[in-house]
């Protein structure tokens, strides 16, 4: 065990760079296998502690070779399931293929948890129990443990919930067709993404033009504002003017008029004392005849 976690990567390296590096001697091994030596070889590789992709070696010559023969083709459909299948793909095939040890079904299981956690990062125990057909959840968790401790995954137990919750995990190999797949989503994200920052920057332009509008009208109205307040300090605004000239009473009421501010001169009071004065103002008479003394 302590083999398997003893080339842990370094910064800025991937877990599937590390998983590759153990894969390269049977690389080279394949290059001169053939056959049955071939067949000998997919198994070794298989039941290899710490190696756990494959996709390079599936498409080395001598590998692919095996495809047409029929006593060697089953075992070249299991470096596939390998590769990129599950645990489940290879239980409704398994007529059709090698029987796998015990190590192989292991490891085929710790692949299988890394595939599942890519759809779903929180796992119940039941699930992976009936999934990957385990009695119990003692050996669920030690196959999860074994397989935290290879670096396939970085999780938690959470066993009051009943679940595996996986933070992350190590890369497979790609189906066939696969890789387009993905570039097609890729370009549908990009064109959402695309129209999303347009809109964006649409509503953005839309909103800076409303702002100036704002700001332009709010200094107009300032600038109006000022305007106004100058006129009324120039004119005295609030208080009563003579607008007729001349000054002695002599030239009598009509010669007096007084002008109101519409915003200061409304309440009743004033109403009164103005109509009161334009009775008794210069030249009025109060409407009452005085006693004659005589």
């Amino acid at each position: 065990m302590a083999s398997a976690n003893a080339d842990i990567p370094a910064t800025g390296e991937s877990f599937k760079s590390v998983f590759g590096r153990r894969l390269e001697p049977y690389l080279a091994l394949s290059k001169s296998a053939k056959g049955a030596g071939c067949v000998q070889l997919i198994k070794d590789v298989l039941t290899a502690p710490g190696v756990f992709v494959f996709g390079e070696l599936l498409a080395m010559p001598n590998v692919v070779e095996l495809k047409a023969n029929p006593d060697h083709a089953r075992y070249h459909k299991l470096l596939e399931i390998f590769s990129f299948g599950t645990y489940q793909d290879y239980q409704q095939n398994k007529d059709s293929l090698p029987e796998i040890t015990v190590a192989q079904r292991t490891k085929l299981q710790q692949l299988s948890i890394v595939t599942l956690s890519e759809r779903v990062r929180a796992i119940p125990y039941a699930h992976l129990l009936q999934y990957l057909e385990i009695e119990n959840v003692r050996q669920l968790e030690d196959l999860i443990m074994d397989a935290i401790y290879q670096n396939l995954i970085n999780a938690n137990l959470d066993q009051k919930l009943k679940q595996v919750e996986v933070h992350s995990s190590m890369g497979r190999d790609l189906r066939p067709g696969q890789a387009q797949d993905m570039l097609r989503v890729l370009a549908e994200w990009t064109k959402t993404s695309e129209a999303l920052l347009q809109a964006l920057s649409t509503k953005m332009t839309e909103v800076r033009d409303n702002y100036e509008k704002e700001k332009m009208a709010k200094a107009d109205f300032e600038k109006n504002l000022e305007s106004i307040k100058k006129e009324n300090v120039a004119t005295g605004g609030g208080k009563l003017r003579k607008l007729g000239g001349g000054g002695g009473g002599h030239h009598g009421s009509h010669m007096m008029e007084y002008e109101m501010e519409q915003h200061m001169f409304q309440s009743p009071e004033f109403e009164t004392e103005f109509q009161r004065l334009r009775n008794y103002g210069p030249g009025k008479r109060s409407g009452k005849r005085a006693q004659n003394r005589g």
